[in-house]
């Protein structure tokens, strides 16, 4: 009986082994995919390709800019995801840096606009669509409280907009800091810091979250947001009442990138997708949600947006660079007022 029971606890431990390196092996042929795009603009996205690749099994892990670039770094030794999908070009280009990415062959590259690749050829990473930072307002709470309606940054250091205004905290937000890179553009970098301590005294409070703002505005509670332009199209579709101001001075953006991670061996699926990903087709499916593609689509603008967009001329490279210095700076002025996690 003895030997009965401990033959039993054998085949047991061999089955959970076998059965554990089967998942391994399963994990291992899939396709995975850390992603920063919104939810729902991954699921449209996702569809696309399935339909061209029925065959391939995908994984995806979709969260903020900030927390798909804290899980590449913490697996840099042994990297899980083999694409990354939609992440903004200044966590792209510190990964170039580190020499964790693999360079794209990509066949279409001479059709993307200028600022939208990488310098190199190969590149290493290729943008897909650009973001901005925009002012989300609620225009009937201003009129109620017989405020004007702001027109542009500047007018946000008003006192008039005394606790008013939320914005997204840059350590946490990638909207938070491609807004603060464009200021850092169009002001100087001691005008941009001169104009944050300005901003800073109307500020309620900073949200880690880049679309929470776009939220508070719509609510009432913050009439003013400074956002995400696409966070303000999806509410206007969604029939909600906020208004989108592209400031008069023009905006910060960033890139929503693609790039593939250097492994010793990369799967074909990865290679089919970065080709599906960098399209013109799925290019379409992009200006879905977004003004700015990085190859030219015949949609007209979406709900919300400009025609004539006028995005500031940032220098992605360097802000990649002083990334982590403007951010600690940033932190030792302004951290008291960002909201508990």
């Amino acid at each position: 009986m003895k030997i009965f029971i401990q033959l039993l606890f054998l085949a047991l431990f061999l089955s959970a082994c076998i059965s554990s390196e089967r998942k391994e092996g399963a994990t291992q042929d899939k396709l995975i995919i850390y992603a920063a795009f919104e939810h729902e603009q991954v699921d449209e996205y996702m569809r696309a390709f399935k339909d061209l690749y029925p065959q391939v099994e995908t994984e995806l892990m979709i969260d903020s800019h900030g927390v798909v670039m804290a899980k590449l770094l913490a697996e840099r030794q042994n990297p899980r995801a083999d694409v990354v999908f939609g992440l903004s070009v200044f966590n792209v280009l510190q990964l170039k840096e580190l020499e964790l990415l693999a360079p794209l062959q990509l066949g279409n590259v001479g059709e993307f606009k200028d600022g939208f690749r990488d310098k190199d050829a190969p590149p290493y990473y290729v943008g897909l669509s650009g973001v901005e930072s925009v002012i989300i307002v609620n225009e009937k709470e201003l009129q109620k409280r017989d405020l004007p309606i702001p027109s542009s940054y500047k007018d946000l250091t008003n006192p008039v907009y005394k606790g008013l205004i939320t914005m997204p905290n840059p350590t946490s937000s990638g909207t938070g800091f491609l807004s603060v890179a464009g200021w850092m553009e169009l002001y100087g970098e001691e005008g941009a810091w001169e104009f944050m301590r300005n901003l800073d005294s109307n500020i309620a409070f900073y949200t880690h979250s880049g679309s929470k703002p776009a939220r508070m505005a719509a609510s009432g509670e913050y009439p003013v947001g400074i956002s995400l332009g696409y966070r303000g199209h999806k509410m206007l579709k969604d029939g909600q009442s906020i208004r989108m101001i592209f400031p008069s001075e023009g905006y910060g953006w960033d890139l929503e990138s693609l790039a593939l991670i250097k492994k010793n061996e990369i799967k074909q699926s990865a290679k089919d997708f970065i080709d599906f990903a960098a399209s013109k087709d799925a290019m379409s499916l992009y200006a879905n949600n977004n003004a700015l593609t990085a190859i030219t689509t015949d949609k007209e603008p979406p709900l919300g947006y400009l025609k004539e967009q006028k995005n500031l001329s940032v220098d992605f490279e360097r802000f990649a660079k002083e990334r982590d210095a403007i951010l600690k700076k940033w932190d030792e002025l302004f951290k008291n007022k960002t909201e508990a996690k």
